[in-house]
């Protein structure tokens, strides 16, 4: 076993750790809200740590590949190169999704009219049209005069055509 799979297997338990720690307060939160935190900021360590331990896996192997005797080990170093790109792709991916799954959900629940979730400052409006927005105007507009469409003295005279224009 060599010290980067040493590295690595550190990088994993802690990443396992952290998930474990992140599923707990999930269960020892007391409101929707309160929960998505531990949920949304964990998951992406523990994620992220878990990578990077496969990662340094991946560099061990790289690593014997290039020590040992002999040559034609060029479909190894692809084949983990491939490994270690498709690695780099998925943790950039957890990194962009994570935090917008999260930002998506608590949304959804603050909009969802079954919820009733009470939010400070927002107490029980949880529909659309209840949530205050700065710069709303929370009076009717004045009805002002309506353009008259049918000005004209034929009633069966196609709109938008003056007489004459055909």
């Amino acid at each position: 076993m060599g010290i980067l799979e040493i590295i690595g297997t550190i990088c994993m338990a802690i990443g396992c750790v952290f998930a474990l720690t992140g599923s707990i307060g999930v269960l020892r939160m007391p409101d929707f809200y309160s929960r998505l935190h531990p949920a949304g900021k964990s998951d992406t360590l523990a994620q992220a740590m878990i990578i990077m331990g496969l990662v340094f896996f991946v560099g061990q192997q790289i690593l014997d590949v290039m020590l040992s005797e002999g040559e034609g080990h060029g479909d190894q170093y692809v084949a983990l190169g491939n490994i270690l790109l498709k690695l780099i792709l998925l943790s950039a991916l957890l990194f962009l999704t994570a935090p917008t799954s999260t930002h998506a959900i608590s949304k959804a629940a603050r909009l969802d009219r079954f919820t009733q979730i009470p939010v400070e400052e927002d107490p029980g409006a949880s529909t659309i049209g209840q949530i205050p927005v700065a710069g709303d105007v929370h009076e009717p507009m004045a009805e002002g005069p309506k353009p008259d469409v049918f000005d004209h003295q034929d009633p069966d005279e196609p709109q938008g055509q003056e007489k004459g224009e055909r």
